[in-house]
């Protein structure tokens, strides 16, 4: 597995997480700091991800990505 699905994997559900965070604290009026947090991590990830890539980020490598991380344990 490459650095660059490593860093993809990790800013998307980052950034996935980061969504929900934000939903869950706007329902339950609490400060949106940890979304804020996750999505700047996140963010960071998969701009570490963009610089590994050759071509930049594409959306159809993230299943392969997932895929390749599923093999690893099976």
């Amino acid at each position: 597995m490459s650095k660059y699905e490593m860093f993809l994997i990790g800013g998307s559900s980052m950034v996935a997480f980061a969504v929900l965070l934000l939903f869950s604290a706007g329902a339950h009026d609490k400060p949106l700091r940890k979304s804020m947090a996750f999505f700047l991590l996140g963010a960071g990830l998969l701009y570490m991800a963009d610089k590994y890539s050759s071509g930049g980020i594409n959306a159809g490598d993230l299943p392969g990505a997932i895929v390749n991380l599923a093999t690893l344990f099976f």
